[in-house]
């Protein structure tokens, strides 16, 4: 089979999606899948990606795609009708399928808020033929009390209220996503129960796991004239497990698959789920909110990277220099919070050209189904991104490059900045580690049990068994210098330098800007500070930025906003000290230019 990704038309949005076309015989159904919202769409986006795979080897030609103003797509949170160009959007997706892969009918596979999205666009009248709904709810109501008792979770790990700075964007904020105030009305008011069904058709119902279904929703669709049938949707919390962890529900795939292909004709018993590496195909580049976007493949032997390069219009003065946005973590390209889009797409508009990187493994890259922790920590994926880099010399003109990352990503960009001599700078943005270490975990839980210990008679105890508390500090310093010594790690990322010390060392001796940003409580921070390995002052290239605890991935729209300012400025100085003229200040729509940083 092949992907084909580009760009189509969905009202005032450009939209991008991924078509997965079986090779050889196709059938007469084509499938358009409907991603659910924030959070839950980072999650599944790679499981999502290898069940279209499983539905074109069964001879179904299947279409993912970004909803308006997420992800890759158009537009953002705020604009205007965005609810309704969310239901226009799968009549839209559903047509672009059947004009590309020539197909008969279409069936939609929405998940929880993507399922209730299709079912008022076929309560409109939209040409779809079946429904999988997998998790959906009768109400938005249901799916809203949800994100706001995740909202609340989240909080915990965040500054109190009081403390916090203001949100700075109106609406209401859930797993680092924005849902604005016109589209949190129009979802109060959505009551999937209450539309009326189209007479053909067919509809299968799966539950998330082994919770019951919505049973104001059962009694609409059986109340219906749709052919209706249910069943238990087993693997949906491990499809929403981290983007790292999540894995493609095979079971409940298989039982898609089987009910989408029922009428077209009887199949055998089939073999285990497959996924061949694909071979994949571009089409097209489009405008995006004052740049071009294209999509960017790096085809390496069995190695190919997905990206999206985000390039200055033409009549804009152009940098030398590229920006580089790693993964954060199992995250997509679009980066934490869909972060890396707002950025590519503001610096593009100030003549600096940029690539939203999935490296192997991750989002819509080939490679393993997912990546677990210490395989995100090895040394290859260091070498994708020089692969990158030199692509991007030789085909694009860059020259220079700022490497930019979150958490994993942020410890790739550290050793790329130290391997690589066309790096000239680097964001590093909550690193956990900054060379793997398999015992970190585990000595940061028995740090936090430790820190329980604050009451003095917690603390006369530890003295009258021998332990002092300088004893502790001292020792946490010998072990963590020890494990800033060069180890064989097996494939590993590791430092290469006796101490970190080193390491700012030869930044400096380099002329290489090095930025790391910690959130306060950021367990990395604290332990280079009780070690003495953060960055001297003296030190005018390598400096350590502290922002308020917004949660290691920036969720908070304070966070987020903070985390922008903080970029803006190293970004502008970096490039600014390249080339002074090259660069102008341009203030973008979040009322967010390159000025002072409160930090």
């Amino acid at each position: 089979m092949n992907t084909l990704h580009s760009w189509f038309r969905s009202g005032n949005y450009s939209l991008l999606g991924h078509v997965d076309v079986p090779r050889q015989k196709r059938g007469r159904v084509g499938v358009v899948i409907v991603p659910p919202f924030g959070w839950e769409d980072v999650c599944c986006y790679r499981p999502l990606r290898f069940l279209a795979q499983k539905f074109a080897q069964m001879g179904m030609p299947t279409l993912r795609y970004d909803l308006p103003g997420t992800g890759d797509s158009s537009g953002d949170a705020r604009d205007p009708g965005l609810f309704e160009s969310w239901i226009q959007s799968v009549a839209d997706a559903a047509a672009e399928l059947r004009n590309s892969a020539e197909v008969e009918k279409i069936a939609v596979v929405g998940i929880h808020l993507g399922a209730m999205l299709a079912m008022t666009a076929a309560s409109r009248g939209a040409n779809l033929q079946d429904l999988v709904l997998w998790g959906p709810a009768a109400k938005g109501r249901s799916v809203l009390r949800e994100l706001r008792a995740v909202a609340n979770v989240e909080r915990w790990e965040y500054l109190s209220e009081q403390e916090a700075p203001p949100q700075p964007i109106p609406g209401f904020e859930a797993g680092g996503f924005l849902i604005a105030p016109e589209t949190l009305r129009a979802l109060e008011a959505l009551d999937i129960s209450a539309l009326s069904w189209p007479e053909a058709g067919r509809i299968l119902l799966l539950s998330r796991d082994d919770l019951p279904h919505d049973a104001k929703l059962v009694d609409a669709l059986q109340s219906s004239q749709a052919q209706v049938e249910m069943a238990v949707g087993r693997g949906y919390s491990a499809m929403m497990a981290t983007p790292q962890e999540a894995v493609c529900p095979e079971d409940t795939g298989r039982l898609i698959g089987e009910f989408l292909t029922r009428e077209v004709q009887e199949r055998g018993k089939r073999d285990a789920i497959e996924f061949p590496g694909t071979r994949s195909t571009v089409i097209g580049e489009r405008d995006a909110d004052g740049s071009l976007e294209t999509i960017y493949r790096i085809e390496n032997s069995s190695l190919g990277m997905f990206g999206i390069l985000t390039e200055p219009r033409p009549g804009i003065p152009r940098s030398d220099y590229g920006l580089l946005y790693l993964n954060a973590g199992g995250v997509r390209h679009t980066g934490p919070n869909r972060m890396w889009v707002e950025s590519a797409r503001r610096w593009a508009a100030r003549g600096v050209a940029s690539l939203r990187l999935d490296l192997e493994g991750i989002g819509e890259s080939e490679g393993e189904q997912y990546l677990d922790i210490p395989a995100l920590y090895q040394k290859r994926l260091v070498e994708q991104i020089e692969i990158a880099i030199e692509s991007l010399r030789w085909h694009i003109g860059m020259k220079r490059f700022v490497a930019i990352g979150l958490c994993s990503g942020a410890c790739w960009a550290f050793h790329t900045a130290i391997r690589n001599a066309d790096v000239d700078a680097a964001i590093l943005l909550n690193p956990s580690v900054l060379y793997w270490d398999p015992g970190a975990d585990r000595r940061r839980i028995l740090r936090r049990m430790a820190s329980g210990l604050r009451g003095w008679a917690d603390w006369a105890r530890m003295v009258r068994g021998g332990i002092e508390r300088g004893d502790i500090q001292r020792g946490a310093r010998r072990i963590f210098e020890r494990l800033g010594r060069r180890r064989e790690g097996g494939g590993h990322l590791q430092l290469g330098f006796e101490t970190l010390a080193e390491a700012w060392s030869e930044f400096e001796r380099n002329k290489k800007r090095v930025t790391l940003v910690f959130r306060e409580g950021e367990p990395l921070l604290a332990e280079m500070e009780a070690s003495g390995q953060l960055p001297l002052e003296t030190n005018s290239w390598v400096r350590c930025i502290r922002v308020p605890n917004g949660g290691h991935t920036c969720r908070p729209l304070w966070a987020q906003k903070l985390v922008h300012d903080v970029m803006d400025v190293e970004l502008a100085s970096v490039i600014r000290a390249a080339s002074p003229t090259s660069i102008e200040k341009q203030p973008d729509d979040r009322g967010l230019s390159p000025q002072t940083v409160h930090a």
